[in-house]
């Protein structure tokens, strides 16, 4: 009964966690079909999505997150303003954890939206750079349209607090993700939103320039003319420099492409810049009354349309300051003193808006991220730095051990043929012993033992350098042999070392034997080292220089080294081949 109720309970809770995970087809095709209409009608897009809003607690995290993801989405497309950062928060931080890159960018960007309808402007920068930081630009299937209206957002939190280097700098790569997607449109709008930056940071000519290279691309591609990226800009610089005519000139042909005619009202018409220029133009031409009916339509265009914080402050701004000029020209004091006071009270509200806490947490953000970013870059050419050092190292340390490989094969195969050449010696050495031991016995002249005597005798010339004559082989065999030197050539067969004390136990009996010899290589005049007296007393004993490398563990060429300087300090010769003969000569 317990294993059966285990069994029920296990299902149920099965059951329960299968009806949250598996999502709703048709919801799911709903979410679809609005997300496919954001970009063309998002008010249909939200009204879609509001009529199955009531159905959502039904729904599991995923199903729900993704809904909220893109009604955001949509109500940021449809100009409708956040009024709260807690749905986004949530979404961004479930997609922290479970989105794709482009998810976790459009997450984030949604939160610095809602922050930047908030008035947050140093948290909407913060978000939208971490959607910047979640971007996989390698990556085939990144939403590049939403990350160039990111930068193009960030260039506008830049623009409301004048800071035209930052505004500049994304403003080019916005621009520069438009071209690469193909967005033409979109690229020439923020081509002259780059041109704005630079004349309101007092780059005239280099604004003029952008300006003139946006109505050629125009023109040479056959596109349909925006005039107003064309001629606010290049209206403004003739007003700048009071230019009446050259700016009528423009105003005029400005009319005509946007069909602007006297009868045409400001309900009509809702381009708070033109008026703006147009106002400022009567100014300059002493028309006052039409000048003040200008900045009257600046104010309705700004109270109908949305503008950024900067360009609203901006456009009332000027309509005041005209204001205030164009009834002093008429002197009306009343109306000077009305506009003065609505000019004060908008920089009271400017300066409360941008007040310096704010300026500073903004400023901070923007140093805190131009650091990010050079810190980023410097860990990036560090980590490359240290990955080139890494791998040399790394090279370096392999190239060491396989030369260090090669080495020890190399002295182990020299070893082993020095070995083979003292067996052979030895053999050699032992035969002649033996042969000599028969012929003295027998005192037999047999040709055929003398020719094998002097078979073995020329075959024993290969391996020492200076041949020792039958008779004196006869004469020093007793010498030579001794157990001392025996014991020395069985170590060189068998590869291992002298001690001191076995040389020095050689060096008495040479002593005894070959006084002349051992007198001269001992005399202080000729300056012999203990070692090279060694080696004297070793080539006296008919040692080879195989045998000789290898009982004092020195190399065969080491070895030739020192017999050319014993030759030349006692003989005054040159080079170690004559040493043998010179050192079997002293008796």
């Amino acid at each position: 009964m317990l294993y059966f109720t285990k069994r029920i309970v296990f299902l149920s809770l099965f059951v329960v966690l299968f009806a949250c995970t598996v999502h709703d087809e048709k919801v799911e095709r709903v979410i679809a079909n609005a997300q496919l209409l954001i970009d063309v009608t998002p008010d249909s897009s939200l009204a879609i999505l509001d009529e199955i809003r009531e159905e959502k607690s039904a729904w599991p995290m995923a199903q729900q997150m993704k809904f909220e993801l893109v009604y955001a989405q949509a109500q940021n497309k449809a100009f409708v303003n956040f009024t709260t950062d807690s749905i986004v928060l949530e979404v961004a931080d479930y997609y922290g954890s479970h989105g794709s890159a482009n998810e976790i960018m459009l997450a984030n960007y949604m939160v610095g939206c809602a922050y930047r309808d908030l008035g947050d402007a140093p948290s909407a920068l913060k978000y939208m750079n971490i959607a910047v930081d979640a971007v996989d630009r390698d990556n085939e299937t990144c939403d590049l349209e939403t990350l160039m209206a990111i930068h193009s957002q960030l260039g506008g939190l830049y623009q409301n607090v004048a800071a035209f280097e930052s505004e500049l700098l994304e403003d080019i790569k916005a621009e520069q993700i438009a071209w690469q997607i193909g967005d033409t449109l979109s690229a020439l709008r923020l081509k002259w939103n780059r041109a704005c930056c630079l004349y309101d940071s007092h780059q005239v000519s280099q604004a003029l320039a952008i300006i003139d290279s946006i109505d050629g691309f125009v023109k040479r591609n056959g596109l349909r003319e925006d005039p107003m990226l064309i001629y606010p800009i290049k209206i403004d610089a003739q007003i700048k420099c009071q230019n009446s005519l050259e700016t009528g000139r423009l105003l005029h042909e400005y009319e005509k492409k946007v069909n602007i005619t006297p009868e045409s009202s400001c309900e009509e018409v809702i381009d708070a810049a033109y008026f703006q220029n147009k106002g400022h133009y009567y100014s300059m031409i002493d028309e006052a009354d039409s000048a003040i009916q200008m900045y009257r339509c600046v104010q309705t265009c700004v109270r109908k349309s949305s503008f950024l914080d900067a360009e609203r402050y901006r456009l009332l701004e000027a309509s005041y300051r005209g204001m205030v000029n164009a009834y002093s020209s008429k002197h009306q004091p009343d109306s000077v003193v009305k506009f003065a006071k609505l000019y004060c009270e908008l920089c009271d509200s400017v300066t409360s808006s941008q007040s310096s806490e704010q300026m500073f947490r903004m400023q901070a953000l923007y140093n805190y991220t131009k650091i990010q970013e050079q810190v980023f870059v410097a860990e990036r050419n560090v980590s490359g730095l240290r990955f080139m050092i890494l791998l040399v190292v790394v090279a370096s340390a392999f190239v060491s051990l396989v030369m260090y490989m090669v080495y020890q094969k190399h002295l182990r195969k020299v070893k082993r043929d020095q070995i083979k050449m003292n067996r052979e010696y030895q053999y050699l050495l032992s035969d002649l012993d033996r042969t000599a031991d028969e012929l003295h016995c027998c005192r037999v002249k047999s040709q055929e033992r003398e020719a094998e005597i002097q078979k073995l005798q020329s075959s024993l010339d290969m391996y020492q350098a200076n041949a020792v004559s039958l008779e004196q082989w006869r004469d020093e065999r007793n010498i030579v042999g001794c157990e001392i030197a025996k014991h020395l050539h069985t170590l060189s067969v068998q590869g291992l070392t002298a001690t001191e004390d076995e040389l020095e136990r050689l060096s008495v009996i040479a002593e005894s034997g070959f006084p002349v010899f051992f007198a001269t290589i001992s005399n202080k005049a000729y300056g012999l080292s203990k070692f090279e007296i060694n080696i004297c007393v070793l080539i006296r004993f008919n040692f080879i220089s195989s045998e000789i490398a290898v009982l004092t563990s020195r190399s065969s060429q080491r070895i030739t080294n020192i017999k050319s300087s014993i030759n030349k300090k006692i003989f005054g010769k040159s080079g170690a081949k004559a040493l043998g003969a010179n050192l079997l000569a002293l008796k």
